[in-house]
């Protein structure tokens, strides 16, 4: 019997405390060196899409111990954390939000702990060992034979990565379930820099979590295809590496061109081995990477009016999740129910595209 490997309900979770523009704002006029104009951080704010974002170091009285911000209205003492510092932040907080997405996954699939036979997890902003991995398993009950892999330091596109390893699983046997777990703590890598890109990131970046369960059940989406790709000449466009105050980021302005230049014939190709073209499409997933990277993917495809909402209101209401986010969004066109089939397409380093044919 050909199987065909199926995603349950996508299952999220976000901080308790979101953080609006506006104190977005107050606290980048407090961390940002002062040779930075105050305008240009406006600016940016203004530009990048985001409205609010959801901060796991943020606490309830709107201060940021982590980085030394007070309460609003109250005075700061700055300070710039240390790698390990933040790895410990790290720990806390992305198994709070791990076990929390992953729990509801197993709830909204009527899925049994005890059935669970592969655990995938996905991250590219902390390490721990035993990792979130173990949280989950321990926390939820999971069998303790349980399989597990994790998709570390991949960026942005890791959902697909971790979805891939997952279809692989499932389809080895027909009893397999295995539950894909995607989790970022991005907040506690502001970076205390002058460079544009890292101001950008200090302003586009967000906490989250996100879980499904695939199988070879009946029921659910199908996970039809993924399919990636490398983009030649890429390799210093966009890199995230391990320094002695958190991670450091580099994003090349040049990042939405070569999208842009790459992905239609891409797209095309994958989509034509699976006998469809872009005009057969319902719904588009487009990883957040900025406006700018969502403005480059609707235009080199010709996308139809509105394809690209669903994206941006993920940017808007949470930011960029990095892994997690594209499942955010492909929820939102679960909850509005989109005609299928679904694309997925997310960018990370190298430069690198990932894509996900949903049907």
């Amino acid at each position: 019997m050909n199987q065909r490997q199926r995603l349950g309900p996508i299952a999220v979770a976000n901080p308790q405390h979101p953080l609006p523009i506006a104190r977005s704002m107050e606290i980048a006029d407090l961390l940002t060196p002062a040779e930075v104009s105050r305008k240009t951080l406006a600016r940016l704010h203004d530009r990048v899409g985001v409205e609010q974002r959801n901060c796991a170091i943020l606490e309830a009285d709107g201060s940021i111990p982590l980085y030394g911000i007070g309460r609003p209205g109250e005075p700061s003492r700055p300070r710039v954390p240390g790698t390990s510092e933040r790895m410990r932040a790290y720990e806390r907080h992305s198994r709070e939000l791990a076990i929390t997405a992953a729990r509801d996954a197993l709830e909204s699939d009527g899925v049994a702990p005890d059935s669970i036979t592969h655990l995938v997890t996905a991250s590219c902003t902390g390490f721990s060992a035993p990792g979130v991995d173990f949280a989950i398993i321990e926390a939820l009950d999971l069998p303790l034979a349980i399989q597990r892999t994790h998709v570390g330091f991949m960026g942005c596109h890791a959902a697909v990565n971790a979805l891939t390893v997952a279809s692989s699983h499932a389809a080895a046997h027909p009893e397999h379930r295995v539950l894909v777990v995607c989790v970022e703590v991005s907040s506690i890598h502001f970076h205390d820099d002058t460079r544009l890109d890292r101001l950008i990131s200090n302003t586009l970046f967000a906490d989250g979590a996100a879980a499904t369960v695939v199988s070879n059940d009946s029921r659910g989406i199908e996970l039809a295809t993924t399919a990636s790709v490398v983009l030649p000449g890429t390799a210093d466009a966009m890199g995230w590496e391990i320094g002695d105050r958190g991670f450091e980021m580099t994003l090349g302005a040049e990042v939405p061109e070569a999208i842009g230049a790459a992905i239609p014939s891409w797209v095309d190709a994958t989509l034509g081995d699976q006998g469809l073209t872009r005009a057969d499409i319902g719904g588009w997933a487009i990883h957040p990477g900025g406006p700018k990277v969502i403005d480059a993917v609707v235009d080199c495809l010709d996308l139809p009016e509105g394809a690209d909402q669903p994206s941006r209101a993920i940017l808007r209401e949470h930011g960029n999740m990095s892994s997690a986010t594209l499942l955010h969004i492909l929820r939102l066109l679960q909850i509005q129910d989109v005609p299928r089939p679904w694309v997925g397409l997310a960018f990370g380093p190298g430069l690198a595209g990932e894509l996900l044919l949903l049907r």
